[in-house]
């Protein structure tokens, strides 16, 4: 089979590989669509830790079920399924609370373990899940990662409220769906902020009701006016950047929440304590997502009341994997999420 592999120094190479077996527990998965995001980028280039290279890359897929190990009971040959986006441990606290995002366990697939970018992947059938009839593959393979993980902090750790007025920092794969997911659940009034005018544009098609280019003027100034008041209730930060958090911070109105989703290696300031405590600002880290929220954005899809027809804007054969990568540094044509079409996608 076909796999895109990660060697030394960056380099990608697309092979042959044998196809991987199957064991007890496991399924083996015909990957029709991989998703590419910003962690695919960062493992490219050497910015997050890849424990062993070569590695076939990916870690967002869907795809059909073709062959089953012993004792899987969960799925069935030929089932539609998405794939969680690593291999949980399955007895720590967190995996019992159904939290697979903060299992210490956790082997993300195309970094620590073989991943999506591939014709076939196996997985721990506990990694397959059911996805419906009416939902493409390439909306499958995002689904459990840069949806569910938008649904996580904006639903759940943010606890948004109708009526309230919402600022997202960062609008790229995971912030577009937060600003979907915030309409969606009764945000009053969403402002979307970046530096490209690109991901403004697409935040706009996604829902925002007024952008900010942080690059010009004054954003803190500008996120304030757009939200209305004395700013925004609700402050999500999904850039992962020292400045954007500091601009959260900055921005959120008295009494308000910050969110950060953004992961990043920079240390963001938060000021003299009375800049928050005095003002009671609640601030938040959000990772990942629970079965149930998985779920439930599974059955928003499957129902067309979360609609995810921008999600993929441009779609790849694997032979063009590296070219996927380019573009997505280089935010070619206004990504927000990049499918790799292994095989029929339908």
């Amino acid at each position: 089979m076909k796999a895109v592999r990660l060697y030394e120094g960056a380099e990608l190479r697309v092979e042959e590989v044998p196809e991987p077996p199957v064991g007890p527990g496991q399924v083996r998965v015909a990957v029709r669509a991989a998703g590419v995001c910003g962690t695919d980028l960062h493992a490219a280039h050497g910015r997050l830790p890849v424990p062993k290279l070569p590695v076939i890359m990916g870690h967002e897929g869907a795809g059909v079920v073709e062959a089953l190990g012993d004792g899987v009971t969960t799925c069935g040959l030929g089932d539609r399924v998405l794939l969680l986006p690593s291999e949980t441990c399955g007895s720590c606290p967190a995996c019992e609370a159904g939290h697979l995002g903060l299992c210490p366990g956790a082997q993300i697939f195309g970094m620590a373990r073989d991943g999506t970018f591939a014709e076939k992947i196996t997985v721990p059938a506990s990694c397959a899940l059911p996805l419906p009839d009416g939902v493409p593959f390439e909306h499958g393979a995002i689904l459990a990662d840069a949806v569910a993980t938008a649904y996580h902090a904006v639903a759940t750790r943010a606890g948004i409220t109708g009526g309230e007025r919402i600022a997202v920092i960062g609008c790229g794969g995971v912030g577009y769906h937060a600003i979907l997911l915030a309409r969606l659940l009764g945000a009053k009034t969403i402002v979307a902020c970046d530096a490209s005018p690109g991901a403004l544009r697409r935040a706009e098609e996604a829902g925002a009701d007024a952008t900010v280019d942080v690059t010009e003027g004054n954003p803190r100034k500008a996120i304030r006016e757009a939200a209305g008041g004395g700013g925004p209730e609700l402050v999500i930060e999904y850039a992962g950047r020292k400045d954007s958090v500091e601009l959260a911070m900055a921005s959120v109105a008295r009494g308000g929440r910050v969110i950060v989703g953004g992961v990043g290696m920079e240390s963001p300031e938060l000021g003299p304590l009375v800049s928050f405590v005095g003002k009671e600002i609640g601030v938040l880290g959000s990772m990942g997502y629970t079965r149930a929220e998985l779920e439930r954005v599974v059955e928003l899809a499957a129902s067309g009341r979360l609609d995810l027809s921008g999600s993929i804007t441009a779609r790849y054969p694997l032979e063009r994997a590296a070219e996927a990568l380019d573009d997505l540094a280089n935010h070619r044509n206004d990504p927000v999420r990049l499918a790799l079409l292994p095989g029929d996608a339908s």
